[in-house]
Formats: structure tokens, sequence, C-alpha cells
């Protein structure tokens, strides 16, 4: 397809809120190759419609694959869902073969949908959170709560308490 000169690489495409499926659905029918990451969103409730629970991993962000001295990415810009492709300054930043790799090599085979799985941490582990509102704080891995959520016993003003917490926010403490 392409001449050994010429290596596709993958580029972060920024697109319009909520506007990713359009991006994507417009961009492969101009004939470029697109990857969107989805995962299932673990927090937002089942309707009673039973409405879709996917969303982008990344949001407002979709990666192309493309090489620019053969396809135009003039194109991409106007593209419909599109803000831009991402750059720093004036240059393209691409985005790492083995990134995408990663993402692919996460995903379902019947849902293409992309594994987010919690750090394999043990009960008695000491961890701490990297993110959201109890972002630094550390504690010891009481319990798993459920899928997705778990216990820390921490010290806050001096005294222990439990909280829960995301499970996907934890890693392993030091």
């Amino acid at each position: 397809m392409h001449d050994a000169n010429h290596t596709p690489n993958w580029y972060a495409v920024y697109t319009k809120p909520r506007q990713e499926p359009v991006a994507r659905w417009n961009l492969e029918n101009q004939g470029f190759e697109v990857f969107l990451p989805m995962a299932l969103n673990p927090y937002q409730r089942v309707s009673k419609r039973n409405e879709d629970r996917t969303e982008p991993l990344f949001p407002r962000y979709l990666f192309l694959r493309a090489v620019p001295e053969v396809q135009n990415l003039a194109t991409v810009r106007s593209t419909r869902g599109v803000v831009n492709l991402v750059r720093s300054g004036h240059e393209l930043v691409t985005v790492p073969e083995a990134i995408v790799d990663g993402l692919l090599a996460r995903r379902d085979p019947e849902t293409d949908l992309i594994a987010l799985d919690p750090a394999e941490l043990d009960v008695g582990d000491q961890v701490r959170v990297f993110d959201g509102p109890f972002a630094g704080a550390e504690g010891i891995l009481q319990q798993r709560s459920g899928e997705t959520r778990s216990l820390l016993l921490m010290k806050i003003l001096g005294r222990e308490t439990t909280l829960e917490v995301d499970s996907l926010l934890l890693q392993r403490a030091g």
C-alpha cells in the first residue's frame, strides 16, 4: 500500500464535544484508518430503556493513521466532528505505535470495548489513590466492594477511617 519511504504513523485528532463517532465515520469515508477506543462506563446506571453505557476512552480524541507525504491531512481539519489534528507548535504530534497496539490488544474480541482492569492488588497492600478527589491519599486495602469499588483503611485528621474509592484509581504505594 505504501512504499518503504512513507511509513504510516498514528496521529491524535481532537474532536468536537460528543462528536467522536461522527468524526470517525466521516474520516473513514475519506479513506483514513481511524481508531476510536471505546470502554464501558462502570458508573452510568442502566436505564429502563437500556441506553448504551459505552463511551470514548479518551473523550474528544481519536486516532488517525496516515502518511502525510501521501495523504492530504488538510482535509481532516474541515471534517465534520473534528476540531483539528493535535500539534506541538507547527508539528503534528505522532502517537507511538506501541500505545495504539497496547490499546488494540486490550480490546474485547466480542464487544470491541477496551478492557479497563484495576491494578492487581491484594487485601492488606499499601495503596495510593492517584486521581480524583482523594488523589495522593494512601491507605491499606481492606476489601473489594463490588466490581469497581474498594474499601481503604486511611488515617484522616488523626483518626483511622474506612473510605470507599474507585478501584481503577488505585496503585501500589511506595
